[in-house]
């Protein structure tokens, strides 16, 4: 449903508040939703080996829909952490549980759009879909100074900003860049709307600017150098900044050329406080707090044994070691780093749980 123009032909904030409210929902939780379908499915369900997730033209298997500058290092080490945390779990037989034959759930989290995908097509019932989305204009932004200013050099100005921010085209997707991005095509593109596409058919959207305070994902500590990696190396990522005729232009012209993307972005919010409501606002408070306390924890232990791919030693006799180090301590990439300390911690919380438990 598209919400009401107003007398002058655009929508109202009422209308907005409305059309948000009706294409948001709350999350259920993926083994609940699925056991109603079919009572004897695994609650891993989605846990599948790499030759059953591309045996056919049905994907499988736990799916990030990578967008970029959209923390989208920080959801593939998400789903990194998830698939070698739940291998390992399965991989070790106990009384009720055999091992997982296939060793390994197949994880897929390189950027990539979800029609490029074919996630359209995938099997419901063995597979998890999520994706992180963002304030569109911060996203342009971002992309922007990654890509153009860090990476190709080019020298920002309140000019050169502004033409990105017109013709985003040169961003690659244009225009709604999330929304094209995430979009799961169907029959019926022509009764629904991208937003009702995407919220409905993904098992879950974070918001990357609230991704620790309200989805109470653990995540991993990857570092903040403002570096990023590159295959040919390190580069120094430059800040992002804005002069009040680019945010003026942003609260206008630009706001209303990207309505998709913030019709989504501003559903996903909503989408996250029902889901928060629907598990309960007092369960979800003491998790994140539990978190929190995890990852000071964490950040206190792990620090020194970590060692993140950027920035590199500037001595050239340093930098093998350095990549080797950093390559134990990563997933791939610069995703998860540091993903053996985090065990340990959790390893030592769960052995201090069970003693109190068994103690008192």
């Amino acid at each position: 449903m598209n919400a009401s123009p107003s007398s002058n032909g655009n929508p109202t904030a009422t209308d907005m508040s409305m059309e948000i409210e009706q294409k948001s929902r709350a999350y259920p939780i993926w083994i609940n939703k699925r056991r109603a379908i079919d009572s004897k499915i695994s609650p891993y369900g989605w846990c599948v080996s790499e030759d059953l997730a591309t045996n056919d033209e049905s994907p499988k298997g736990l799916l990030f829909v990578k967008v970029h500058k959209c923390s989208s290092s920080t959801g593939a080490g998400v789903t990194l952490r998830i698939q070698d945390g739940l291998s390992k779990r399965l991989n070790q037989p106990n009384q009720n549980q055999t091992a997982l034959a296939h060793g390994t759930c197949f994880a897929h989290y390189d950027h990539a759009t979800a029609r490029k995908l074919g996630f359209e097509k995938r099997n419901p019932s063995q597979s998890f879909l999520w994706s992180i989305v963002r304030e569109p204009a911060q996203r342009t932004l971002s992309h922007y100074f990654y890509f153009g200013v860090s990476r190709r050099n080019d020298t920002a100005t309140e000019d050169s900003i502004l033409s990105v921010l017109k013709n985003p085209r040169k961003l690659w997707l244009g225009q709604n860049f999330q929304s094209k991005y995430l979009d799961l095509p169907s029959q019926n593109e022509q009764s629904s709307s991208s937003t009702e596409r995407i919220i409905n058919g993904y098992d879950f959207l974070g918001v990357s600017e609230h991704s620790f305070d309200r989805c109470g994902n653990l995540l991993l500590l990857a570092g903040g150098y403002g570096i990023a990696l590159r295959k040919k190396g390190c580069v120094k990522i430059e800040k992002k900044w804005t002069t009040p005729k680019i945010d003026e232009y942003i609260l206008g012209d630009y706001q209303k050329a990207n309505k998709d993307d913030y019709l989504l972005y501003n559903a996903a919010q909503r989408s996250l406080d029902k889901t928060i409501d629907a598990l309960g606002r007092k369960r979800v408070e003491e998790n994140v707090e539990l978190l929190r306390s995890l990852q000071q924890q964490n950040d206190e232990q792990c620090a020194s044994k970590t060692t993140m791919p950027c920035p590199q030693p500037e001595d050239e006799s340093m930098k093998k070691e350095h990549k080797r180090l950093a390559k134990e301590s990563c997933y791939k990439d610069d995703f998860g780093c540091g993903h053996a300390c985090t065990d340990e911690v959790l390893a030592d919380y769960a052995a201090k749980e069970w003693t109190s438990i068994t103690s008192s």
